[in-house]
């Protein structure tokens, strides 16, 4: 019997008036997503990439990345509403994701932009299409903050920001959500205008004073919290700016020398199998140049977060947490944005087909 079928649009302002841009929803969404990865309840191959060259081409000339993923939970229910995570997701759903360097100064868009389709778990037919940047970056801080939450000394005041951009704003929330003590952060950014205007736009929303530094050493050297969020496409961050207890987030590729995660006391990645087969992130390269010994990788951060691997055991412990990103990060938060939105009547739907097999009988030459 046909039947026709609908799916729900969400645009990028149905997704704010959904609850995208809450900070607090997202770290849940993420951390639940990292819980279900740590019980291997999840299905996640690796993210095709088109390229124009090398990896070192992603912040130059930009690629495009296609993120499927399925994500459990119904084993789980009842620890998830313990830990209040937001229950189970028991479906599927993809994000594609092109990004140009250069579409912000020549044509006044974002350098990366996105779509996240989700499935309906019975027919594996699209249930929503929905605008997936928010959803994209607020992952993105809300990951760095969930580890934060778990790796970061608890008492932590500084936060050291380089990259005062999209990123370098959720960032600062998820750092703030996941170490609640922090209440200065120092940023740098190589444009000192988009910093000032960061300073002057996110101190209320952030509840930190925000101090505007001249170089990404004087950001970094004394923060006991890091994130680094930018585009560079060579390192710059060393070794001996590092204090004892850090806890750094590299949730860009670039940023950091190889050479100084040989004074890390434990390495964590979100996925290193990801990490490995993206082969870009500053671990995997630092493992693959013989930096480090593949041994140093503590481990998967959802490992912690389940329960089957071990975190900060001293104060004085320098903590790096390399994440290169996951779809299943993705779709936990667009799966909490599109239960918002369908509780709230938000929305647009769209017909697929009304009648699938219709088009048989339009074929011709």
């Amino acid at each position: 019997m046909s039947k026709k079928w609908e799916f729900l649009y969400l645009s990028q302002e149905d997704c704010i008036t959904a609850g995208g841009t809450d900070m607090g929803g997202a770290v849940k969404a993420v951390e639940r997503s990292f819980f279900l990865h740590g019980k291997g309840d999840f299905i996640q191959p690796g993210k095709p990439v088109i390229r124009w060259g090398g990896p070192e081409t992603e912040e130059t000339t930009g690629r495009i990345m296609s993120m499927p993923s399925w994500l459990g939970g119904e084993p789980y229910r009842e620890e998830l509403e313990k830990r209040d995570l937001l229950g189970p997701v028991n479906t599927a759903g993809i994000k594609f994701i092109p990004a140009r360097p250069w579409n912000p100064q020549k044509y006044g868009l974002p350098r990366a932009n996105a779509l996240i389709i989700i499935v309906d778990p019975e027919t594996l037919i699209p249930s929503c299409v929905m605008d997936g940047a928010i959803v994209s970056a607020m992952r993105t801080g809300a990951a760095a903050g969930v580890a934060a939450k778990y790796l970061a000394n608890p008492d932590s005041k500084i936060f050291g920001l380089v990259g005062a951009s999209v990123q370098g704003r959720t960032q600062l929330m998820g750092m703030k959500k996941g170490v609640p003590s922090l209440d200065i952060c120092r940023v740098y950014d190589i444009n000192k205008k988009t910093a000032k205007k960061f300073a002057k736009e996110m101190a209320e929303c952030s509840q930190m004073r925000i101090e505007v530094v001249d170089s990404a050493e004087a950001a970094l050297r004394e923060a006991e919290v890091i994130s680094t969020a930018t585009i560079a496409s060579t390192p710059y961050v060393k070794a001996e700016w590092y204090k004892e207890g850090v806890f750094h987030a590299e949730s860009s590729f670039w940023d950091t020398h190889t050479e100084a995660l040989q004074v890390m006391d434990l390495i964590f990645v979100d996925d290193w199998f990801q990490v490995k087969h993206h082969g870009v992130d500053v671990s995997w390269r630092a493992v693959r140049d013989g930096i480090i010994e593949e041994s140093r990788i503590t481990g998967n951060l959802g490992e912690l977060i389940s329960g089957a691997k071990k975190g900060r055991t001293d104060q004085k412990q320098r903590i790096l947490f390399n994440p290169i990103g996951l779809a299943i990060h993705d779709l936990s938060e667009a799966h909490r944005v599109f239960q918002n939105a369908k509780q709230m009547g938000i929305g647009r739907k769209i017909r697929l087909f009304k009648n699938p097999d219709a088009w048989l009988k339009k074929i011709h030459l």
